[in-house]
């Protein structure tokens, strides 16, 4: 199956798993007021630490390991990569478990305990899913991984619908999520034994772990940027602005979640593309291919997401749209740094990117506890900005002087200055052309810009469909 395909089935599967998340917020926000909206970010950021925490870098020593591994030692490999998480998971919930008390005492909004063990469930479940979905991803089983996942997302979705129309709140929330992760790695069990063969191999657990723990670190790192933000602001801003934010992020992460086909399908296989003859061009055309999609994406989303957020949303959420084009450009930003840092996990550790993270991780936590209490939102978004502008540069460079990839900056830079110039270009319209709703004339903007992105080479077009298109032509014009 061609990359192109694999994508297409990663898309769907994306899409419905975490895209149905976002159509729903109209509806749930609705449903919830603004403090029990932003008590349930506040909870599921406990979540977001819970899932890096169990993962313990597992699956990037797999994209290190297991893909170019052949035979029995990739059987191996894969079942010590899944018992080592199986072990995980069941030491992290048991300490979790135990250290309830204090938990509850740290969290910056009251819980009960039988909501922490809710969210626990899904939290323990996805290191050991990820083993199986990303042996897929590998073995190139895009159409497998997409049906489980909407599968997953239409579970999830039809139970918080009815829990919530039946009054749980929150409660509704966290008992769907639990439901479909337990539903999902009961349908991945049989594929993962067919994968291992057996249960319980640690043979390889010193080099796994060698190479996964600093990812874990850095990992833990990049939550400290993105999480710890909103720890703080429910601890000195409030949970109704942490709602207005939380929306304003859930927005922004639709990048994320559109730049997901193209990440799932070269992350897995960047470094055995390395290892290729002119596996380095390769590798920093495919890695320039991904930093200017979130290049394209920010720029469309920032001409229309403010106005779609002023049209689906209750007018107490209103300033969400603001936000969200400062996180999208962060977003940008960020995007960027995991793609242009290959060298730091080509070799056989990964600790330059961990000091790397971890050194940016301390700059944004002084950043946020100095400047939050100050200028609420817009020091929080400062923070970030500057935090993922000094990662981005830290990990080309360092990565750079690792393993140094032929890097064609002119195509970034393209893509960069054709946005710039449609978002200045859709403010001073916006001034001049008053009556005209902000969403009609972003989705406008937007379209004349995207035909300019595509006349200039900045969004790369398969040269199969050029072919089709230009037979076409010709046998419209015979």
């Amino acid at each position: 199956m061609g990359s192109l395909k694999q994508s297409a089935y990663y898309a769907i599967g994306i899409v419905m798993m975490k895209g149905i998340s976002l159509v729903m917020i109209p509806y749930i926000t609705h449903k919830m007021t603004l403090a029990e909206y932003g008590s349930l970010e506040a909870i599921v950021l406990l979540a977001d630490i819970g899932t890096i925490l169990f993962s313990f870098g597992i699956v990037e020593a797999m994209y290190r390991y297991v893909g170019v591994a052949e035979g029995e030692e990739k059987r191996k490999l894969v079942s010590n990569c899944f018992t080592l998480s199986v072990l995980v998971c069941v030491l992290g919930g048991a300490l979790i478990a135990l250290s309830m008390p204090l938990l509850l005492l740290m969290l910056p909004v009251e819980f009960q305990p039988y909501q922490i063990l809710l969210l626990l469930i899904p939290t323990m479940l996805d290191g050991a899913i990820s083993i199986p979905l990303t042996l897929m991803r590998m073995n190139a089983m895009a159409k497998r991984f997409c049906m489980l996942n909407v599968m997953r997302a239409s579970v999830q979705a039809t139970m918080t619908f009815v829990l919530l129309e039946a009054g749980y709140g929150i409660d509704g929330v966290l008992i769907s999520s639990a439901v479909s992760s337990v539903l999902l790695m009961l349908c991945l069990l049989r594929y993962q034994w067919q994968e291992m063969g057996s249960f319980g191999s640690l043979e390889y657990s010193a080099k796994i772990l060698k190479f996964g723990l600093p990812t874990l670190v850095g990992g833990a790192s990049i939550y400290m940027i993105t999480g710890l933000d909103r720890w703080v602001m429910a601890s000195f801003v409030g949970v109704e602005e942490l709602a207005i934010y939380a929306v304003s992020g859930k927005f922004a992460l639709l990048l994320g979640l559109l730049l997901q086909p193209y990440a799932l399908w070269w992350f897995p296989n960047r470094v055995a593309m390395l290892q290729q003859p002119d596996g380095k061009k390769e590798c920093a055309d495919r890695a320039l291919v991904g930093v200017n999609l979130a290049i394209v994406l920010g720029c469309l989303m920032i001409l229309t997401v403010p106005g779609f957020i002023t049209l689906i949303l209750p007018s107490s959420y209103q300033y969400a749209g603001t936000i969200v084009v400062a996180l999208l450009a962060i977003g940008v930003i960020k995007n960027a740094g995991d793609y242009l840092n290959l060298g730091c996990f080509s070799g056989h550790s990964s600790q330059s990117q961990m000091w790397i993270q971890g050194g940016c991780a301390i700059l944004a936590a002084i950043g946020y506890f100095v400047v939050t209490p100050i200028y609420g939102v817009w020091g929080v978004l400062v923070v970030l900005c500057g935090t993922y502008a000094v990662r981005l540069s830290l990990l080309y460079i360092v990565s750079q002087k690792m393993e140094y990839l032929p890097y064609d900056h002119r195509k970034w830079m393209a893509a960069l200055s054709i946005s710039i110039l449609a978002i200045i270009c859709d403010r001073v319209l916006g001034l001049a052309l008053v009556d005209v709703h902000d969403f009609v004339l972003g989705s406008f903007v937007a379209i004349v810009t995207l035909v300019a992105f595509i006349r200039y080479s900045v969004i790369p077009v398969p040269q199969a469909l050029l072919n089709k298109l230009m037979l076409g032509k010709h046998s419209h014009v015979s």
